[in-house]
C-alpha cells in the first residue's frame, strides 16, 4: 500500500478468500488476492506491475479484478466492513456474500470455506443460506455463453449435500419463492389488459 501514489485516496475491495484470512483464520491462505479498485484501477494497476505483484508466477500475487467479478448477493454492499488505513479506504465483503460467490465455482477449497466460517461463527444455518440464496436469486439466470462460470445450481446441490447432508430442490426451495416475492411487488403496475393475447390475435388475422 504504501506504493500507491500519495495524491489521490483510493477505495480497494477484497474478496475470494484472502478476507476470510484476514477476518476468520490466518491459515487460509490463497496463493491469489483477489482486488477491485472503483475508480483508481489503473493506478493500482501500474503500481502491481511495478512492483511485481501481478504475476502469477509468484507464491502470492494479486488479481486485479472489476467490481462485476464479485458476483455475490445484491445485498453485500450494506453489510461489508470498511476500515480507513491512511488514504486507503479497505473494504471487506461480509463472510456470506464471500460464500456466496464461490458457489459459482464451488471446488474443495470452497467447501472447506463454507465448513470453517460456519465451524467459527456458527453461520449460516441451513435456512439462513437458502434465504440469502433467495435474495440473490438472480445468480440463477443463464450464463452467457462467453462467461467461464460454474452451473451454480448443480453446485447449490453439491452444498447442501456437503454440509447438510440432504437434497435441495433449487427451483422449488430458492428459485420459485423469491420469484414469488417479486411478482407481489410488482402486482400493481401489471397490465389489466393481456397485450400479448392481443398481439397474437393481431398477427393470426
Amino acid at each position: 500500500m504504501a506504493a500507491l501514489p500519495v495524491d489521490r485516496d483510493f477505495h480497494l475491495t477484497l474478496f475470494g478468500s484472502s478476507p476470510l484470512q484476514l477476518a476468520i483464520e490466518p491459515s487460509f491462505i490463497s496463493g491469489d488476492v483477489d482486488l477491485f479498485a472503483d475508480e483508481s484501477r489503473e493506478a493500482v494497476a501500474a503500481v502491481l506491475a511495478e512492483i511485481g505483484l501481478d504475476n502469477p508466477e509468484r507464491e502470492i500475487y494479486v488479481q486485479l479484478c472489476v467490481e462485476g467479478n464479485f458476483r455475490t448477493s445484491p445485498r453485500w454492499k450494506e453489510r461489508a466492513w470498511t476500515t480507513q488505513i491512511g488514504r486507503i479506504a479497505l473494504r471487506l465483503p461480509h463472510p456470506i456474500d464471500i460464500l456466496i460467490a464461490k458457489l459459482h465455482r464451488c471446488a474443495e477449497k470452497d467447501l472447506r470455506a463454507y465448513s470453517l466460517v460456519i465451524e467459527r461463527m456458527g453461520h449460516p444455518t441451513e435456512e439462513e443460506m437458502r434465504e440469502e440464496l433467495q435474495f440473490a436469486v438472480d445468480l440463477y439466470r443463464p450464463n452467457f455463453d462467453e462467461e467461464m462460470i460454474g452451473d451454480i445450481t448443480t453446485n447449490t446441490r453439491v452444498l447442501w449435500n456437503e454440509l447438510w447432508k440432504k437434497e435441495i430442490d433449487v427451483r422449488r426451495e430458492i428459485i420459485a419463492p423469491a420469484l414469488a416475492r417479486r411478482r407481489a411487488g410488482y402486482e400493481p403496475d401489471i397490465p389489466r389488459q393481456d397485450y400479448r393475447a392481443e398481439l397474437r390475435r393481431l398477427s393470426e388475422e
